[in-house]
């Protein structure tokens, strides 16, 4: 081989040996991408695509659906109704962070009268009453109150076990005119809690729901406390056996 061909054969190395050094790691990054939670593969220890294992959302074989256990609507004056469902999620480390429901109000001749859209959280192994307030009806009476999701939830993780707020000293009283209830929510966390609803639900003797109403707070300071009031315009239909009180903060 003469010494020109020589020449030219080396720089032809030269280049191939170049060219690998900059091709070879761009072609392995390529081909040999870490695992996420959205690359549409199931790899990196996840029980589904994109789901379960690292991921933060689960897997639809991790959790079980949540149960309405019951919806219904309330009279605050002629033509005005409260409605509220009372929702059981069932799973203890699953929460849905944002999801999207309908209220539909039904009178006697199964004639739908009204009709709320919202959306709401869930939180893991929990009662959460969903509350629609000032629902107009006009001059028909709701029978039946529907309530669903309107979109499929999206679970996630959910890790906070902590139960920074309580309540206490909750007293009934106007039973017979217009019905006033007083109680104190309390903040044991040692951070503030923020733009929290309260639910106040009374049940009579069979356990039904025979009033709701619904306050909110838009600062609670750590170690504090507040007092809440609840009212309605009327007297119970029936005779009070018991008050839940539910405050509801919503998921970061």
């Amino acid at each position: 081989m003469s010494w020109a061909s020589k020449r030219r054969s080396k720089y032809i190395a030269i280049v191939v040996v170049i060219a690998l050094i900059i091709i070879v790691p761009i072609m392995f990054s390529i081909f040999n991408k870490k695992p996420t939670c959205t690359d549409g593969k199931q790899n990196g220890g996840e029980r589904g695509i994109d789901c379960g294992g690292i991921c933060p959302e689960l897997c639809v074989s991790q959790i079980s659906d949540p149960v309405v256990i019951w919806s219904r609507s309330f009279k605050v004056v002629d033509g005005v109704y409260n409605s509220v469902a009372y929702i059981e999620n069932p799973n203890f480390n699953a929460s849905i962070e944002k999801i999207s429901y309908i209220f539909k109000l039904f009178d006697e001749e199964n004639i739908l009268i009204a009709e709320r859209k919202g959306s709401t959280f869930i939180s893991p192994n929990n009662v959460s009453p969903i509350f629609e307030s000032t629902i107009q009806t006009g001059q028909r009476v709701p029978v039946r109150t529907f309530f669903e999701f309107s979109k499929t939830p999206i679970w996630t993780q959910s890790t906070d076990k902590n139960e920074p707020l309580s309540i206490s000293n909750t007293t009934l009283s106007r039973k017979d005119s217009s019905p006033r209830i007083d109680t104190v929510l309390s903040n044991t966390s040692i951070l503030d809690s923020r733009n929290i609803e309260i639910v106040a639900i009374v049940f009579d003797t069979k356990d039904n729901a025979i009033g709701v109403s619904s306050t909110f707070v838009e600062l609670l300071p750590n170690r504090s406390s507040k007092n809440l009031v609840f009212t309605w315009p009327e007297a119970f239909r029936s005779s009070v056996s018991r008050i839940e009180i539910i405050p509801r903060i919503p998921l970061k």
